[in-house]
């Protein structure tokens, strides 16, 4: 860490993030979709012959989704890779890089994702307990008591990103860490950093609505530039510089054109005698 850095703004970072994503948005795109496509893809598969109405069938899809989601993690390493890569400027960008988990980390990606699995468990009790009956209450209030519990389900997650959210991006710089020092790591550098974090997931919700309201197509846009972000609150978090294109500008020469020096008056006198000066043989 730099004792020379200076903390970005969050509007710095935002404005570092689009910068960065200048010519990289096709990949990065593409880079998403790739993504959704193989979660849709796992999770479809998954649950194609679960039968969830009942409770063994509710059972099996819900230990079919917790391992999906640990699965995943090998994913969400990819992208803190891929997006790291934006955030300092790297123009060797690959597909590949979103696959860096099976390059030996399978075990790492899938741990470091335990924490956020079990809290999204945690999440789910209150909707496993109503479910099951085990919690009852009028059918008129199902479906509000149903939001209320989703709503408490955002706050636990969220809650867990603020603490345990850059694990991914830990793990991508230091491959060679294990698990319980990716974990320690992280809480030691949002320990301050909390309430920053909540704010540039904050700033980001005009983005996400209005992305929605695009007939949903905007948040291929919304996700690059959101993890994007996101690398760069990390970047910001361990003291490291990112890459600025304003920085890397080639610089132009500079050419001045000296001020103009009127002739001083013994100058000028010695240019009169010299042009009346003739060489020896030439005065006739």
């Amino acid at each position: 860490m730099s004792e020379l850095y200076t903390p970005k703004k969050i509007r710095e970072m935002a404005a570092g993030a689009r910068a960065q994503l200048i010519g990289k948005y096709p990949v990065a795109i593409v880079a998403t979709l790739l993504v959704v496509a193989i979660e849709l893809t796992l999770t479809f598969i998954a649950q194609a012959n679960v039968i969830s109405s009942t409770t063994s069938g509710y059972l099996t899809g819900l230990v079919i989704s917790l391992i999906i989601d640990l699965l995943l993690g090998t994913l969400i390493l990819g992208q803190a890779n891929f997006y790291l890569k934006i955030a300092r400027g790297k123009f060797d960008l690959n597909f590949k890089d979103l696959f860096i988990a099976f390059k030996g980390l399978t075990d790492k990606a899938i741990l470091t994702q335990c924490v956020f699995t079990g809290f999204s468990l945690l999440a789910l009790i209150p909707s496993i307990l109503i479910n099951f009956r085990i919690l009852t209450f009028p059918e008129e209030k199902y479906l509000l008591l149903m939001g209320g519990v989703y709503i408490v389900e955002m706050i636990i997650l969220f809650g867990c990103k603020l603490f345990f959210g850059l694990s991914f991006y830990i793990l991508a710089d230091n491959p060679e860490w294990s698990v319980p020092d990716i974990y320690r790591h992280s809480l030691f550098l949002m320990k301050k950093k909390k309430g920053k974090l909540f704010l540039t997931y904050l700033s980001c919700l005009p983005l996400l609505i209005v992305s929605f309201m695009a007939c949903g197509m905007g948040v291929f846009w919304f996700v690059p530039f959101f993890n994007t972000l996101i690398a760069n609150f990390y970047l910001d978090a361990i003291e490291e510089e990112p890459w600025s294109p304003k920085l890397y500008e080639p610089q132009r020469p500079e050419f001045t054109v000296p001020p103009y020096q009127a002739p001083d008056s013994a100058s000028a006198d010695g240019a009169e005698t010299n042009s009346e000066f003739t060489a020896p043989g030439q005065d006739d």
